[in-house]
């Protein structure tokens, strides 16, 4: 995700990165959970069940979420 922000903002992806890590240091617990929960979804479509992740097998407001983790 660093890695696409940056290409498309023009940053260097270390400090994207940076700035996700202390975004995602501030979330609430329950976000945190909402956090690992989608991540894992994530991980098992692509793992277990070999789906290539992307914007359309990937709930719009997780999506809004990790966007507004950067922004």
């Amino acid at each position: 995700m660093a890695f696409g922000i940056a290409q498309k903002e023009g940053l260097d992806s270390y400090e994207v990165k940076k700035k996700l890590v202390e975004n995602i240091n501030k979330l609430s617990s329950e976000d945190v959970k909402y956090l690992a929960l989608e991540m894992d979804n994530l991980i098992h479509k692509s793992v277990q069940e070999n789906e290539t992740i992307d914007d359309n097998n990937v709930e719009k407001d997780f999506v809004s979420f990790l966007i507004r983790l950067y922004y």
